[in-house]
């Protein structure tokens, strides 16, 4: 896109360049849009116009800086930033009752570590749980499990083929178990991140969406949707 510029404005189109340029590899990682702003001259005679052009260049998908192995096993393509923030924690023994949850995670084969410990009241969206490097190579896992009569549940996670967690990239489809589908039923943390309407997720580019189902293994049980407990993570 071009458009005639001014004399007047031609020493600070050049300076303006001067500093997005400067600022491009700064923000190179990160998930923003980002490009480059030229002038055609260097000097313009009176009476004459320069052209200024842009050059934006969008984020890429998520699968550009990480591959997904099956089943859901995250390893990093370079060396990233990773957050980690849990979004929500609706596993419930009654409406109006929450029951405890924990997120843990593992790198590279290592043992489970727990990252949040807490009921849906003690959610802070956004504030990380985890907040770390990872290199090219790595393997990274999540997984949660609930607390009920006594005893922690099973641990789900994202190294075991399991229909209690699934994990969603920006624009994928919403599983048809997520009350999404059905109108009100959504639960309220969960609504920002999932178009009802288009039945799609909604995050960014770099971001992956965890939703795990803590309570149920029947998918034909109607409390079997998929959101006791929403993780998000996200790379620079």
């Amino acid at each position: 896109m071009k458009f005639p510029l001014p004399l007047g404005r031609c020493l600070m189109a050049g300076m303006l360049a001067c500093f997005c340029l400067s600022g491009i590899s700064a923000a190179a990682d990160l998930d923003v849009p980002r490009g480059t702003l030229t002038v055609d001259r260097d000097l313009v005679r009176v009476g004459m116009k320069s052209q200024l052009t842009w050059q934006i260049d969008y984020p890429a998908p998520i699968t550009s800086v990480v591959d997904i192995v099956t089943p859901n096993i995250i390893k990093p393509k370079k060396d990233l930033k990773m957050k980690v923030r849990v979004l929500g924690a609706s596993f419930q023994e009654s409406i109006l009752s929450f029951l405890p949850v924990e997120v843990q995670w593992s790198k590279n084969s290592s043992t489970w570590t727990r990252i949040y410990y807490g009921l849906q009241t003690n959610v802070l969206p956004s504030v990380p749980v985890l907040q770390t490097t990872v290199k090219a190579g790595d393997t990274i896992n999540f997984g949660g499990r609930g607390y009920r009569d006594g005893a922690w549940l099973p641990l789900y996670n994202t190294a075991q083929a399991t229909k209690n967690l699934v994990m969603l990239k920006n624009n994928d489809t919403v599983p048809s178990t997520v009350p999404a589908l059905n109108g009100s039923s959504i639960e309220s943390f969960l609504k920002p991140y999932m178009d009802t309407v288009t039945k799609k997720v909604k995050i960014g580019d770099r971001d992956l969406i965890l939703l795990m189902e803590l309570g149920q293994t029947n998918t034909s049980n109607s409390g079997f949707d998929l959101q006791d407990l929403v993780v998000l993570v996200t790379f620079e």
